[in-house]
């Protein structure tokens, strides 16, 4: 397959299914750090077997692709004998933003003071899990524009949330 084809399907593919593979990392990680990591693998597995992709059961092999992705980030945390490296600290679910109510409410007040089209679209990427072509129809703009929004809306709240020491810096 030529590159640009495969780029070109990889795109759609992750466009398509980023949402639901980001809700299924999430729920079986619970960790920021080991996320990213597994939806690093995961989207590397989707480079590396995209010409199986093209069917009507992507979305299966999509997930199988997920659950190994999340495997292999926990081994890399983990050591031989099963224990948690100390290179690599867990964290436990007090790090976790979810379970704190106040920096729960905080984040809230800070995307109420975004620009409108910013709080939309980045609640309706981030809470709703939509792409960004139905976030463009939702706001009446091009899909671009929508990319625009979400990005500009992630960095104003990590600037304000940083000073709220939230955030690492």
């Amino acid at each position: 397959m030529r590159y640009s084809k495969r780029l070109e399907l990889f795109e759609k593919l992750r466009s398509e299914h980023a949402g639901p593979l980001a809700s299924i990392l999430w729920k079986l990680t619970g960790d920021a750090e080991l996320f990213n990591e597994a939806f690093q693998y995961a989207l590397l597995g989707i480079w590396k077997n995209i010409e199986k992709l093209t069917g009507p059961g992507a979305g299966g092999y999509i997930y199988r692709i997920a659950l190994s992705a999340n495997s292999k980030a926990w081994r890399n945390r983990t050591g031989k004998n099963g224990q948690i490296t100390k290179e690599r600290p867990a964290r436990n679910s007090t790090d976790n933003l979810c379970f704190d109510e106040e920096t729960l409410n905080l984040v809230r007040r800070q995307i109420a003071k975004l620009p409108e089209k910013q709080s939309r679209a980045i609640v309706m990427r981030y809470i709703d899990q939509r792409d960004y072509g139905a976030i463009a129809e939702k706001l009446g703009c091009s899909e671009e524009t929508a990319r625009s929004h979400v990005s500009k809306a992630v960095a104003a709240l990590r600037g304000k949330l940083t000073r709220f020491n939230v955030l690492e810096s």
